[in-house]
């Protein structure tokens, strides 16, 4: 299967890797300085000082294996310092810079960054990854440092408290009804929870695509791969983003359509007796701390409110047809966290 990116180690010493990397990190640099009015000190002096570079250097490559972005990471006694995020001029607002941050702090317990407080896009990247500030100081030629740090023990403090009413909503969580639901068979009460992910268009994050796909309102001209699957009726009842924000479509005492053609322990159309929870992601790179803090919180309240037995994934109950939440997923740790074993169908 073609993979729509990767994140790997990238080795400067080889000579068509290292004119790569410095064309790409050229034009960013170029770029960045007509942003900031002033010149910047580089990384490295010209391409053949690339070959003897010991940090720890990552590339982004596109599904052509065309390189679209670059991090350069000191690692130091608590953690990776992020001293250079550079992505190419003519592939900005595709995602490739918060990949780069995401796949360094997916293996991190602390990560520190400094980048230019006039610079709104790299600002953006860091905060969506979850990091927060720590400071600021002026440098001697006027340019202000903003100071940030991702901690993995502080993810889950800004995220509500959660709680579950009457009526199956969860006040905390952000409340988009979707028509597409109905009764449980015979009043029945969900005993099983399902993982799964998703992202519109495919491996891209933060849109309303997937919420209008859940609500009938997804345009099929917006995009191309929206034309194959905007007559689909399909709902979840949570969809949790990148940032741990929650999202509730269908309450829990009602049944959404999000598993199809499916079995669990004998028992088909698992719609019938099993909620549905949507990691914003795809199978091709980890989850996010504080998404895995929400599911944690989420999974908690369900299992303390309803009959839930098990947690399983999307590509459980539908070998074959489905691949989701994909080999990022950490079940052991969704186990522990939800205090519901992890059963593959």
């Amino acid at each position: 299967m073609s993979l729509p990116f990767a994140i790997r180690p990238l080795r400067p010493a080889e000579p068509a890797t290292a004119m790569a990397v410095w064309t790409l990190h050229e034009a960013a640099h170029r770029q960045e300085e007509g942003w900031l009015g002033q010149p910047l000190p580089r990384p490295w002096a010209d391409s053949m000082a690339l070959a003897s570079e010991t940090r720890q250097l990552l590339g982004a490559f596109d599904a052509e294996g065309g390189l679209t972005g670059l991090l350069l990471a000191e690692v130091g006694a608590r953690g990776p310092h992020i001293a250079r995020l550079a992505v190419d001029p003519a592939r900005q607002g595709e995602g490739w810079g918060w990949r780069l941050v995401n796949h360094l702090v997916a293996a991190a317990h602390e990560v520190t960054a400094d980048t230019a407080s006039a610079n709104l896009a790299a600002l953006a990247v860091y905060r969506r990854a979850g990091f927060h500030e720590t400071g600021r100081h002026l440098l001697p030629q006027g340019l202000e440092l903003v100071h940030l740090c991702y901690r993995r023990d502080r993810q889950g403090q800004h995220l509500p408290l959660l709680a579950l009413d009457g009526d199956g909503w969860v006040s905390g969580a952000r409340h988009l009804p979707s028509p597409n639901c109905d009764d449980f068979p015979d009043g029945s009460l969900p005993t099983l929870l399902i993982v799964h992910n998703i992202s519109l268009p495919p491996s891209r994050y933060g849109g309303d695509a997937v919420e209008r796909l859940f609500t009938n309102r997804l345009d099929p001209q917006a995009h191309p791969y929206f034309a194959a699957i905007s007559h689909l009726r399909v709902s979840s009842h949570f969809f949790i983003r990148r940032d741990g924000t929650l999202v509730q479509c269908v309450p829990v005492r009602r049944r959404a359509w999000h598993a199809g053609v499916s079995c669990f322990g004998g028992r088909e159309r698992c719609n019938d007796f099993a909620l549905g929870v949507e990691m914003e992601g795809c199978d091709f790179e980890p989850f996010t701390e504080a998404q895995y803090c929400m599911l944690a919180r989420l999974g908690t309240l369900l299992r303390r409110a309803l009959p839930l037995a098990a947690i399983t994934g999307h590509e459980h109950v539908a070998p074959g047809r489905k691949t989701d939440p994909g080999p990022f997923f950490d079940w052991k740790r969704a186990a522990h966290d939800t205090g519901l074993p992890f059963v593959a169908a």
